[in-house]
């Protein structure tokens, strides 16, 4: 295992580069490791691209909150499905299923507040509040504050399909990792002329948003399965939405498009209302070639094969609920 001495040490010229997910956690991940001035480069990655080696990792790269893949110098994580997934131990390996976001493993393993005095208990209980979806009603229908911006970098809410922002969804993830380096006040984050210009679309679109969940949900049992495949537009708006639309579910399944609709994508998640689903998401996505955690997790199936998974997945949901 590596320890914290050697990191600094064998630090590359340049920093590491970080490979992360593009979202509220990979955020927060990319201020510690900046502050700790263990990062340079950073490159924004989906689960599924690690899995499937498209990422190609060295000893100079760190990862957070992805897939594990051998030869990556350092990886933190927190993912559940992660601990069965990856049959070898790898002392560069440093996860904590317990804890509620892969930045908060960072946080405790270079030593918490004591290493990170800018870094304020707001910020982080914002991160771990989003990783672990721990939103109440009002967070969802009524979004300020670090709620707020962790819907609009949430690539669910769907922002990321609108091209005519001033500059790009990368830019504003390195402009926004600066910005809570040096002042992470999160009123003035949400003024930034590219922040604010986002908040103004995600707005735009809510009550649009809110009726195509309506028009193309169906209901199985306990599980609300949203397929967006036909829709010209996919409005942006909150993932949880659904569930105060159709309190009656307690589990969801997002079915998109993936690249090129080659194949289809199946996104599970938990009601953060109502926790009784019994059905452990993560354990499920690996058996299709995805993972996640015990309330949401993701896989990508290829297009011919989409439908008689998705009835495969509909059944098992409501077979485990019926138990």
């Amino acid at each position: 295992m590596p320890t914290l001495g050697s990191i600094f040490d064998e630090k590359p010229e340049g920093g590491y580069r970080l490979i992360t997910r593009s979202d509220m956690d990979g955020l927060v991940c990319a201020v510690l490791l900046k502050d700790l001035g263990l990062v340079g480069e950073i490159t924004f990655a989906h689960p599924k691209d690690m899995q499937d080696g498209i990422i190609e990792v060295t000893p100079n790269d760190i990862t957070t909150n992805l897939p594990y893949v051998p030869g990556v110098g350092l990886a933190f994580d927190h993912h559940d499905s992660e601990t069965k997934r990856v049959d070898a131990y790898y002392g560069n390996h440093i996860i904590d299923p317990s804890a509620p976001s892969a930045a908060r493993v960072v946080y405790d393993y270079f030593g918490g507040n004591a290493k990170f005095p800018k870094v304020t208990d707001d910020m982080m209980h914002a991160v771990d509040k989003a990783d672990a979806a721990q939103f109440t009603r009002e967070d969802v229908l009524n979004p300020q504050s670090w709620e707020l911006l962790s819907f609009l970098m949430d690539a669910r809410t769907g922002l990321g399909r609108f091209r005519d922002f001033r500059i790009s969804n990368y830019q504003l993830m390195m402009q926004l990792i600066d910005f809570c380096r040096d002042e992470p006040n999160i009123e003035k984050l949400l003024e930034l002329p590219d922040v604010a210009e986002r908040i103004d679309l995600f707005m735009s679109h809510k009550d649009k948003f809110e009726d195509q969940i309506k028009r193309c949900t169906t209901v199985h049992g306990p599980l609300a399965v949203l397929d967006l495949r036909d829709e010209e537009t996919i409005f942006s708006g909150n993932r949880f939405m659904i569930y105060a639309l159709f309190p009656e579910t307690n589990i969801s399944c997002h079915v998109m498009w993936g690249k090129a609709k080659q194949n289809t994508v199946f996104a599970f998640g938990k009601s953060i209302f109502d926790r009784s689903n019994p059905t452990h998401v993560g354990e499920l996505m690996l058996k299709y070639g995805g993972g996640g955690h015990t309330a949401a997790g993701t896989c990508q199936i290829d297009t011919p094969k989409a439908e008689e998974t998705l009835v495969e997945l509909i059944e098992t949901i409501k077979s485990d609920s019926a138990k």
